[in-house]
């Protein structure tokens, strides 16, 4: 009101004060980021600045102009800036899908290219085998009509066989399996593998041509010499030598326990895949033994369950027996009960089964003749007459047989007398020495191995399974 008194007692006014003219108040983006007020759903934004906007236009629609652009019937001030573009430049999202007539071309284009490079190929191809053949022998009119991939399969299958430059190029086992063969493994042929008792060894002449094998398992001697006998003979096996002890005992004991002749089976598979045969697989088997390495074979004729292929037995003067006044031969034939039926299926032609023996009487118990003599008459169901023999196997001289006994004391192979039933054999020596009764050692490769090697060269009936 008027009439109030200031403080410095002039009268104040007190006529009413003017509204001031209303304020608009803008809000930045606080520090950058979003304003405190989105603006509402569907509204373009304001841009901060002058830039390009990052919301493409729909595949194939026309691009904005530069200029703003109203549309008819919608208020201006509602529609935003007209997006910005630098000059010169399409906008983005101008790409559109080649024609069909584009497409086709570009397929041609990419056909066209392989096709000179499989052509680039088969032509090197052919130029190479071409250039094998000329070096190689033996090349016929009918290889060279294959077409020119076959003709270099073929040359390169060869060149891998015989070792020639080719053998780079393509792996021996591919042309193996393409020619329909299997290539052979790689055997290490030196040194030798453990096996319970004994060694394995696989020497020169074994040579498989897949995974099977031929085993020849022998009992009591010297290993070297048993594997280089193998060898001189050329027998393709893979040979295993068990020593136990001095006598026979050792041998009876250790096989007569069941599963222990399978368990060295087992044995001799995993050295051999350790020696470089894959996965092998047992085909044939030979036992062998010497002097008191019978033993082994005996108990092992009894009690084997019949899952492998026993196919040999050869004995080199080794197999005795106890004496038994009430029998008519005087022999405990019990004792070789299991020697009398192997002999019967090799007179029947079911298995080999080769003996020799020398003139020597242990005098304690029954002498390799005696029980030799009783076997054949086992066979024949008869007593059976002996030939005098007519020729005597070369006599061989082994490196490994250096020290094995002096040259003075070494002893020739005499034969006395032989019979044979169908694939029994019973050959008599001259001698009554140790010397006499270790040349069976020192010769088997003149003696019995060469009847395996025939045997299996040609392939031999084996024995039926079962004990």
């Amino acid at each position: 009101m008027k009439g109030n008194v200031r403080a410095d007692r002039l009268p104040a006014d007190l006529s009413l004060t003017p509204t001031p003219p209303p304020v608009t108040v803008i809000q930045e983006p606080l520090d950058g980021g979003l304003p405190l007020d989105p603006p509402p759903l569907g509204a373009a934004p304001a841009p901060q600045e002058q830039g390009f906007l990052f919301d493409p236009p729909p595949l194939g629609a026309a691009p904005a102009p530069q200029e703003q652009a109203f549309l008819p019937g919608l208020d201006p001030a509602l529609q935003g800036p007209a997006p910005l573009h630098l000059a010169g430049v399409a906008p983005y999202g101008s790409w559109s899908a080649p024609s069909p007539a584009e497409r086709r071309a570009r397929w041609w284009r990419a056909l066209a290219a392989f096709a000179i490079a499989a052509a680039s190929v088969i032509f090197v191809v052919a130029i190479a085998a071409r250039a094998i053949a000329a070096r190689m022998p033996g090349v016929t009119a009918e290889a060279f009509a294959m077409t020119p991939v076959s003709r270099a399969l073929l040359l390169a299958s060869r060149s891998a066989r015989d070792g020639a430059a080719a053998k780079v190029l393509v792996a021996p086992e591919v042309f193996a399996r393409w020619q329909g063969s299997t290539p052979p493994p790689a055997i290490r042929h030196d040194g030798y593998a453990s096996i319970r008792g004994g060694v394995l060894f696989t020497p020169d002449s074994f040579r498989p041509t897949g995974s099977s094998y031929d085993l020849l398992l022998h009992f009591h001697g010297n290993t070297q010499l048993v594997r280089e006998s193998a060898e001189v003979a050329g027998l393709n096996a893979a040979v295993a030598v068990i020593n136990l002890g001095i006598g026979s005992g050792a041998y009876e004991d250790l096989y007569a326990q069941p599963g222990v002749y399978e368990s060295l089976l087992a044995d001799i598979d995993r050295a051999l895949a350790q020696r470089g045969l894959p996965t092998p697989r047992l085909r044939r088997v030979a036992l062998s033994s010497w002097s008191a390495g019978y033993g082994a074979v005996a108990k092992i004729l009894e009690l084997r369950r019949g899952t492998d292929t026993l196919d040999a037995i050869l004995i080199t003067d080794g197999i005795h027996c106890g004496f038994a006044p009430e029998q008519p031969s005087g022999l405990n034939t019990l004792q070789l009960a299991s020697f009398a039926r192997a002999a019967q299926l090799a007179a029947s032609g079911q298995l080999l089964f080769t003996i020799t023996h020398s003139e020597i009487d242990p005098i304690a118990y029954a002498s390799s003749s005696a029980t030799a003599s009783y076997l054949l008459g086992a066979a024949a169901g008869h007593p059976v007459e002996r030939e005098p023999a007519r020729d005597a196997p070369p006599h061989l001289r082994l490196r490994a047989a250096e020290g094995a006994v002096s040259k003075k004391l070494e002893k020739q192979m005499i034969p006395t007398t032989e019979a044979s039933l169908g694939g029994l054999h019973v050959r008599g020596f001259r001698g009554n020495t140790p010397e006499h009764h270790m040349a069976h050692l020192l010769q088997m490769a003149s003696t019995v191995l060469p009847e395996l090697v025939e045997r299996w060269r040609e392939g031999g009936d084996p024995l039926p399974q079962g004990p």
